[in-house]
């Protein structure tokens, strides 16, 4: 039996036999896991009957692909039938929130293993995509070091590397959003729609970075029921 990966929180769905499960990777620029929002995250999924499976992957001093063969591991091991959850494997995903939404779209295009098995769907909130123009520059120093090399910057630029096998995708962020701009959404989702990945994608006109379920923004906060019927549309619910 396969050793449990370190650094799992779980969130399961009262509900029986095997369920969709989602693998959810905080934020918090490579550096930290920032807020509690990813277990808020995790115990909405588990409401709508999905298991949340919190990963702390590995940050700074940590370097890339470190972060990366965390979350592979977790998402092998929630896949394997040996988690104590009842998961059922054709359904897990990823959802990932601004650097996390980087290591989850490293998943979901098979960075550093293209031939792998990828995630069923993946689900990202304001995530940071490009590490060729990123708005601010400590996700890429914490992930890549100090100087990386130009190629090293495209090939994590996630916006190069969606490919036909990127899994559907929903994607949203706020047009004020001054720590990680809208436009790395925007990339990533214009690269999906060239590459014909399904995708669902939502901009809204405020919100601060960060917003996890968004509870207190009363626009803003519909992005969860809005993910409830894509991933009803997506059948994995």
């Amino acid at each position: 039996m396969a050793l449990e990966p370190a650094g799992l929180t779980y969130r399961p769905a009262d509900l029986p036999g095997p369920r969709p499960t989602v693998l959810v990777l905080p934020g918090g620029g490579y550096e930290e896991h920032g807020r509690p929002s990813s277990e808020l995250l995790a115990e909405w999924f588990a409401g709508i009957g999905v298991h949340g499976v919190v990963l702390r992957y590995p940050v700074a001093p940590h370097r890339h692909p470190e972060p990366l063969d965390a979350a592979r591991a977790a998402f092998r091991w929630l896949r394997s039938g040996t988690a104590p959850i009842a998961v059922d494997p054709a359904r897990v995903g990823v959802v990932g929130s601004s650097a996390g939404g980087h290591l989850a779209a490293c998943l979901a295009n098979g960075i550093d293993d293209p031939d792998d098995d990828r995630p069923a769907f993946c689900v990202l909130n304001y995530p940071v995509v490009s590490m060729e123009h990123p708005t601010r520059t400590r996700p890429m120093r914490n992930l890549l070091g100090d100087a990386p090399s130009w190629r090293l910057r495209r090939e994590l630029s996630m916006e190069t590397r969606v490919d036909a096998r990127t899994p559907p995708t929903f994607v949203w962020t706020t047009a004020d959003d001054r720590i990680v701009r809208a436009t790395h959404a925007l990339a990533y989702v214009e690269a999906l729609v060239r590459n014909e990945v399904p995708v669902e994608f939502h901009l809204f006109p405020h919100g601060r970075h960060g917003l996890g379920t968004a509870v207190k923004e009363p626009h803003t906060s519909q992005w969860t029921r809005l993910c409830e019927n894509w991933l009803r549309y997506q059948r994995v619910l």
